[in-house]
C-alpha cells in the first residue's frame, strides 16, 4: 500500500540530485510525506552497449549484476545517511530511458511531487543523466516537478507566483494555494512587463485583481506587485528571478504550456529561463482543466 503523500526523487548521485533529496526531506517534514529514491539504469547506457559487444552474454550478465549491486549499495548508504531526518526514505531501481521511467514510476506510485536536480544553462555544468533530461521530464510529467539548482529552501515561507495572460494561470494559482496551505507560506503574486502598452497593462491589472481577490478569499496571506523592465535589456524570466531574490522567495511556481491539446507539453521561453537559471527551487505545473470559480 502506497503512502498518501509520496515524493519521488530521481537520483544519479550527482551533487544536484543529492541537493534535491535534501529539498524533498525538508518538504516531507512539513507535509508529512514519504520519499522514494529512484535510480534509472537507462537502456541507452553507452557502457552497457559497449560491453555487450565485447563480452559473452554470461559475462555481460555478471557485469550488469555487479553494477546493479553497486547502485543498491549507494542507495542504501543514502537511506542510512538520512535515517535521522525523521522522514521515511525508500529506494528502487528501474530500467529504460531516464525521463520515460521517471514519469512512469511517478504515475504508478501516485506521487504527489517529483523533486529533481536541474541542469544549468551553462553547458559545462550538464553533469549526470538527470541534468540532461530535466526539460524532458518537466514536459512529459503530469505530476508537478520541483527543480533544484543551487540551494534548497529548508523552510518554505514565501511562494513567488508569476502571472501572465494565459488561461493556465488558473491552475497554477490553485497549486500555489495548496502548497502555501501545507507550508503556511505567504504568496507573492508578480506580473513582469517589458512594455508600458496601456492595453496590456490594463489586461494584466484586471487579471491581477481577480487572482488577488480569489486567493484572498481562499487564503489570507497574499500580496500582488508589478515589475517593469526594458525590452532591450531585460527578460521576463530575469525580472521574475530578480523579484524572487529581492522578496526572499523560497519557491517560484510556473506553468508549462500546452500545445494543441497533446499529451506532452513544451516549456515556454520564460519558463525555461527560470527553470535553468533560478538559484531557488522552481515548481513546474502542467495544465489540466480547472475553473477558479469551482476551486475547492
Amino acid at each position: 500500500m502506497q503512502p498518501k503523500n509520496l515524493i519521488l526523487v530521481p537520483t544519479d548521485f550527482s551533487t544536484r540530485s543529492l541537493l534535491a533529496l535534501d529539498q524533498a526531506i525538508a518538504i516531507s517534514k512539513q507535509g508529512d510525506s514519504e520519499i522514494m529514491l529512484l535510480y534509472v539504469i537507462h537502456s541507452d547506457n553507452k557502457t552497457f552497449g559497449f560491453i555487450t559487444e565485447i563480452f559473452t552474454a554470461e559475462e555481460n550478465d555478471l557485469i550488469r549484476d555487479k553494477v546493479e549491486k553497486q547502485i543498491w549499495a549507494k542507495l542504501d548508504q543514502l537511506i542510512e545517511d538520512k535515517k535521522d531526518s525523521g522522514v521515511v526514505v525508500k529506494a528502487m531501481i528501474s530500467k529504460g530511458k531516464a525521463y520515460d521511467k521517471i514519469v512512469e514510476v511517478a504515475t504508478s506510485l501516485n506521487a504527489q511531487l517529483i523533486v529533481i536536480g536541474s541542469n544549468s544553462s551553462n553547458l559545462e555544468e550538464h553533469v549526470g543523466f538527470l541534468g540532461s533530461n530535466t526539460s524532458r521530464i518537466i514536459r512529459a510529467s503530469a505530476v508537478p516537478v520541483l527543480t533544484v539548482s543551487e540551494k534548497i529552501s529548508p523552510n518554505i515561507k514565501t511562494i513567488i507566483l508569476p502571472l501572465d495572460l494565459s488561461k493556465e494561470t488558473q491552475q497554477k494559482v490553485a497549486k500555489a494555494i495548496r502548497f502555501a496551505r501545507i507550508h503556511n507560506a505567504k504568496i507573492k503574486i508578480v506580473s513582469a512587463l517589458l512594455t508600458n502598452d496601456p492595453e496590456i497593462v490594463k489586461k494584466l491589472t484586471i487579471q491581477m485583481n481577480v487572482v488577488h481577490k480569489f486567493i484572498s478569499q481562499n487564503y489570507d496571506n497574499c500580496t500582488a506587485d508589478f515589475v517593469f523592465g526594458d525590452e532591450k535589456e531585460d527578460t521576463l524570466g530575469g525580472l521574475i528571478m530578480k523579484f524572487a531574490k529581492e522578496k526572499k522567495g523560497d519557491i517560484i511556481v510556473i506553468m508549462t504550456q500546452q500545445e494543441n491539446k497533446l499529451v506532452r507539453f513544451f516549456i515556454g521561453q520564460t519558463a525555461m529561463d527560470i527553470v535553468f537559471n533560478s538559484d531557488i527551487p522552481v515548481l513546474s505545473v502542467t495544465p489540466v482543466e480547472l475553473n477558479l470559480s469551482s476551486y475547492r
